[in-house]
């Protein structure tokens, strides 16, 4: 694994770091696509109801995965920068254990309170039994699930973004051929559906762990600043990093969670509108998601390309990389408005009959041109805030995102009533003025450079 994260063309790095990242997130998307297609094709629009009602649950518990997985990166990228490989391994070991009992621990309360959870959220009686089966069987799983995002998070902490992306699609490809064989086959419902994914995410968290340690013995331990590092009481397990691990995990954990909290908020106003409000909401939403991987991409290769030079001590190379990444995002905002400017309502007719749903694809339509106009600002506040995540100064990473969404929701109920449904595409860019605000500030006051843990 070479360190071109600390060395050489600093826009080259971020470029190849973000590729594998971008591919990974749209065959995510498609992989997604091809399942939902599965499930409404061969089970039934109860079956894919039943999935949909599991949702929200089990993205609460991704979020938990996903801030787990951040805590960890930061720290392993930052002792990775610095050269001091034996931190870095026991980073890792910690992470992977740590990771392991939290969901295990998850997994036995989830298993538990899955009929309970369905309940709260008042899930109709005709597709409740097949979503109470399907979240069991996701709670029994859950384990592999936590174990193959840290894997995922400690390679791109190393910079090796194109493992994670190989994964990922070996595990997409397995998982679309366990659903043909238990749903078309073997006619297993939605519990043939969930036992296609856990067996899926079982097999790439093994094969993944396998081939994360196979690589850990090509990383020597001999850098002659690691002479004057205390020698740890064990090689597998730290307290002390697991602590810095936690530091920037629980907030990153919080911040998932009420990213996800908002966008159910937000739902509820535009349920209110009808129909044809939420299927232009929706399929916008879709397009939106797709649109803005490369923006999200590059926020997250720049948060990589901080940490590890901040572990080696050059800032200004951090300082270069961001400047190289506010161009390329520019260059990309451009090119997507205009695509969706122009095209948008003929990529918006492959999901409406446009003569059937002109109210619909009209709002569509809007909510992208107005939404795409400011994917500058969604694209600089992703890098601004990468800087500061990296770095390790989560405090102010994590209000920035919360205050984007908070704004959002502010401006959504407060004016929902006198603008009308419009107010929802307009409450976006706002929100991301907010954190890109908050996100410039605080790189400007340039506090984040001492918010590293390697001293």
């Amino acid at each position: 694994m070479e360190n071109y994260m600390t060395e050489g063309n600093a826009t080259k790095a971020i470029i190849y770091f973000s590729i594998p990242l971008v591919l990974s997130s749209v065959f995510q998307q498609l992989y997604n696509l091809v399942d939902s297609i599965i499930v409404g094709n061969y089970i039934g629009e109860n079956a894919l109801a039943a999935v949909g009602a599991s949702y929200s649950i089990t993205m609460v518990f991704m979020s938990i995965a996903i801030g787990s997985g951040v805590g960890c990166a930061v720290v392993i990228s930052q002792y990775y920068g610095a050269r001091l490989i034996k931190k870095m391994k026991i980073s890792i070991y910690t992470s992977i254990i740590a990771i392991f009992i939290l969901s295990v621990f998850l997994a036995f309360i989830g298993v538990f309170a899955s009929d309970f959870l369905l309940e709260i959220m008042k899930t109709p009686s005709n597709i409740f039994k097949d979503a109470s089966n399907y979240l069991k069987i996701y709670f029994l799983g859950l384990s592999f699930m936590f174990l193959y995002n840290i894997i995922t998070s400690i390679f791109n902490a190393l910079g090796e973004s194109k493992i994670p992306m190989y994964f990922l699609i070996f595990s997409s490809f397995l998982n679309i051929l366990l659903d043909l064989i238990f749903v078309v086959r073997l006619n297993q419902g939605v519990v043939g559906v969930a036992i296609a994914t856990l067996i899926a995410q079982a097999i790439s968290a093994f094969l993944s762990i396998g081939y994360l340690f196979y690589n850990l013995k090509n990383f020597k331990e001999d850098d002659l600043k690691e002479l004057d590092e205390i020698n740890p009481k064990s090689k597998f397990f730290d307290f002390d990093i697991l602590k810095n691990m936690s530091k920037i995990a629980l907030p990153s954990i919080f911040q998932q969670s009420f990213v996800y909290v908002s966008i159910f908020l937000v739902q509820i106003v535009v349920n209110a509108f009808g129909a044809s409000v939420i299927a232009g909401y929706t399929i916008a939403s879709k397009i939106d998601s797709i649109t803005m991987i490369p923006l999200a991409s590059f926020g997250n290769a720049v948060g990589t390309f901080t940490a590890q030079n901040i572990g080696a001590n050059k800032v200004d190379r951090v300082k270069k990389g961001l400047k190289s990444s506010l161009i390329i995002i520019t260059l990309m905002s451009l090119i997507i408005f205009s695509v969706l400017f122009i095209f948008g309502q003929n990529i918006i007719g492959l999901f409406l009959n446009q003569s059937q749903s002109a109210e619909a694809v009209s709002f569509a339509v809007k909510y992208l041109r107005i939404v795409s106009a400011f994917y500058i600002a969604k694209g600089f506040m992703n890098a601004y805030c990468g800087v500061l995540k990296g770095a390790g100064d989560i405090s102010v990473f994590v209000w920035a995102t919360i205050l984007n969404f908070l704004a959002r929701l502010i401006i959504v109920y407060l004016f929902s009533n006198i603008v009308g449904a419009s107010i929802i595409y307009y409450g976006v860019p706002i929100g991301w003025f907010v954190g890109l605000l908050i996100g410039f500030l605080r790189y400007k006051s340039e506090k984040w450079k001492y918010k590293s843990i390697v001293k």
